[in-house]
């Protein structure tokens, strides 16, 4: 008894407000403590500018980054710009020459065609006509100016102006054969030497003094120079590849700056300048008096990521979708998460490369996304990828306070593991998505050392990258290993689990085949029409589908006494009274729940077991009953004893049952019979107050009636009907 107090208590406890505040406080408690090495003060007490007291030696051998990188840009400024001469620009700007005046070319050909074609047709008719009649009308130059347009490149089109093209349309063949053969020569001369920004107005100008007098056209004249302006360009250019790649060769071949171990860093006696400072900060030495600010900094920084996913959390429990003991289960994987990431950190002192990226750390959102949902996994990884740059940053003295390359990795491999997942939540698919995990650290952790400016050491490299692949797999190792206890410790009814209740081959299903196949047919029809009603009122379509396969198992205990597995057998209950008649009826939900808790199923299945006839009245054995007594009985003696329907999916399952199970009795259905017979059952029900004690609302009534009635309507569509074999015949001669 005072067990079940106890429980009853704790039951209540996590019922309250306070319980979910004590819970986001514990999460946030766990990211502080887990990041507070970042806040911790140093160990030295020394200030800018004071003379040291004492020789201060550095403790450990690390690159003096700022030393370096300073050296490294000197290099980088000091090495001279690259150019690049382009020596077959020359041609490809001739090329692009020759197809501006062949665009040009087809334009005048095509006029002249027409213009001759017209005056033939004309002489030919012996009058004059209006070009309209004669033929193809001739096009204007502003029409002709366009086509040509339509034929350029886009650039060729925006820098040539409609005058050069006009008088280039419009000159004779001579001058224009004449402006071809300048264009083309003038550019080659002027491009056959190297050619700067700087110089491109000079030797443009150059170009256009040197066209010939012949050209008497001022209007040529300007065509040729439009043309020598655009397609004269430099050809002796800056190289920013080159450029970049011999700077960063240079600062690569800059020997780093190292503080040697045991390195005196100030002398006593000596100034403390700002350089002393930085060398005291990169070896970890730097401290000043206690500062309570850094621990203020990252409390608010916990607290916003505490907000983010209070929030969320919230946001599931509103949406009446929350797993059972949701917050219980969210704070248990975050909190083993932070384990992983904690003792990950301590790994990166055994100094084995790349140890670190062995973390399974996507198995904590894994598991949140097949227990509570992808959303709030996503959001954790968020917390979880900031708050490992703190504590892998806080774990080496030389990486300074945030490391942003496992940050990124913790992110891209717990973002991986939230979302990947999709469809089934099957053991296969999770190896299936433990392999994509995989892939996503290799290619995160590749793509971070080739972004480097140094060097790959190719064995560290495939070090790296084979502990990011045994990554993936121990998550979905973890994930797979860890499900069945959080399911079994928190009762959780996973999507996994429900897929492995739903496979034809558990004992059960095989039962209910063998012993009552016409049963299990019904099942998987209840089952089809449960699961698309669920759907549409975004209730658990899956949880249905699989109550819907074992919510008949009650009568394989006597599977003969029920019409669905009768075949030519005489009815059974044609022999006895209605009122044994009635007691094997009404047994079968609670005969199922029985055997459901024998075979241990999740508590959701056995209440739709038991919940799936409600209180209704079995009409026919009641109404032979009052036949054969000749008397009325009570109604009560008649009705399944309960409970009725507790959730939306208890309701669903309760209507398919008994849609399917009159319609398939129905002679030669249609779809106005079924619409018909759907609505009656949903208003008996109804009337009966059968949903009384669930949440299901009117709206979402209507909208499952409509689901039922359009997928019996898909089912039993009306068929073809052929001819007899005799009928065949005659059609055939």
């Amino acid at each position: 008894m005072k067990k079940l107090e106890w429980q009853t208590f704790i039951n209540r406890f996590k019922a309250q407000v306070a319980f979910s505040w004590l819970v986001y406080f514990a999460i946030g408690v766990v990211m502080f403590v887990a990041t507070i090495n970042t806040a911790m003060p140093a160990k030295l007490h020394i200030q800018l500018h004071q003379i040291a007291t004492q020789d201060i030696q550095s403790p450990v051998e690390v690159v003096d980054e700022v030393a370096t990188k300073v050296a490294q840009e000197q290099a980088s400024a000091d090495t001279p710009t690259s150019y690049v001469y382009q020596k077959d620009l020359a041609m490809i700007q001739v090329e692009k020459a020759s197809d501006i005046f062949s665009a040009i070319t087809e334009e005048r050909n095509k006029v002249n065609s027409i213009v001759t074609n017209t005056s033939d047709q004309a002489d030919s008719e012996g009058e004059s006509q209006d070009q309209e009649e004669a033929g193809t009308s001739i096009p204007s130059i502003d029409q002709q100016i366009k086509d040509v347009r339509n034929k350029l490149t886009d650039s060729a089109s925006q820098q040539i102006s409609d005058s050069t093209l006009k008088t280039l349309l419009t000159t004779s063949e001579h001058n224009f054969g004449l402006a071809s053969e300048i264009v083309s020569s003038s550019i080659y001369e002027s491009m056959s030497n190297k050619i700067k920004w700087d110089d491109l107005d000079k030797v443009q100008q150059a170009a256009l003094n040197s066209i010939p007098t012949t050209v008497d056209s001022q209007e040529l004249h300007q065509a040729i120079g439009d043309l020598l302006n655009f397609l004269i360009v430099p050809n002796y250019v800056f190289d920013a590849a080159g450029t970049k790649q011999n700077k960063a060769e240079a600062a690569k071949a800059v020997d780093p700056v190292v503080i040697h171990q045991g390195e005196v860093i100030v002398k006593k006696g000596e100034l403390v300048t700002t350089d002393v400072m930085r060398k005291l900060k990169a070896v970890g030495l730097l401290n000043e008096t206690f500062n309570i600010l850094p621990f203020i900094g990252l409390a608010i920084f916990v607290t916003f990521l505490t907000i983010l996913i209070g929030m969320e959390l919230i946001q599931i429990q509103r949406s009446k979708k929350s797993t059972k003991n949701l917050l219980l289960v969210y704070f248990c994987l975050f909190f083993i998460t932070f384990v992983f990431i904690k003792l990950d950190a301590l790994l990166r002192h055994t100094h084995l490369t790349g140890i670190e990226f062995i973390i399974p750390v996507s198995s904590g959102t894994l598991l949140m996304a097949i227990l509570i949902n992808k959303r709030i996994a996503a959001v954790s990884s968020i917390a979880f990828a900031l708050c490992s740059g703190f504590i892998f940053g806080s774990s080496e003295g030389t990486s300074g306070i945030f490391d942003y390359q496992m940050a990124i990795y913790i992110l891209f491999s717990t973002l991986a593991g939230s979302t990947v997942l999709r469809g089934s939540h099957s053991r296969p698919r999770i190896l299936q998505t433990g392999l994509i995990i995989s892939v996503v650290n290799v290619m995160t952790v590749l793509s971070l050392m080739l972004m480097k400016s140094g060097g790959l050491h190719l064995p560290s490299l495939g070090l790296e990258l084979g502990y990011t692949v045994l990554s993936g797999f121990l998550s979905t190792i973890l994930t797979s290993g860890l499900l069945p206890f959080f399911e079994t410790v928190f009762g959780i009814l996973s999507a996994l689990r429900l897929i492995d209740l739903s496979n034809p081959n558990h004992p059960l299903l095989k039962k209910i085949l063998m012993e009552a196949p016409g049963t299990y047919h019904h099942s998987i029809m209840v089952a089809n029409l449960a699961e698309s009603a669920c759907e549409a009122i975004g209730a658990n379509g899956l949880l249905a589908r699989v109550a819907a396969y074992y919510h008949d198992i009650g009568k394989t205990k006597r599977p003969h006494f029920f019409i669905e597995n009768l075949m030519d057998e005489e009815n059974p209950h044609d022999k006895i009274s209605p009122q044994l008649s009635k007691t094997i009826i009404i047994s079968h939900p609670y005969d199922g729940a029985k055997i459901l808790r024998e075979h241990r199923l999740p508590k959701e299945i056995i209440d739709i077991c038991e919940q799936h006839h409600g209180t209704t009245l079995l009409k026919f054995f009641h109404h032979k009953a009052q036949e054969e007594m000749g008397q009325a009985i009570d109604e009560s003696e008649f009705r399944y004893p309960g409970p009725k329907a507790q959730t939306k999916e208890a309701a669903v399952v309760e209507l398919c049952d008994s849609v399917e199970a009159a319609v398939r009795s129905m002679k030669k259905p249609n779809p106005v019979k079924i619409q018909n017979l759907v609505q009656k059952i949903f208003k008996d029900r109804l009337q009966d107050g059968q949903f009384d004690e669930c949440d299901i609302t009117m709206q979402e009534l209507h909208e499952v009636q409509t689901s039922i009635f359009e997928t019996l309507n898909g089912i039993f569509h009306q068929r073809i009907e052929y001819p007899e074999e005799g009928d065949k015949k005659a059609v055939s001669e």
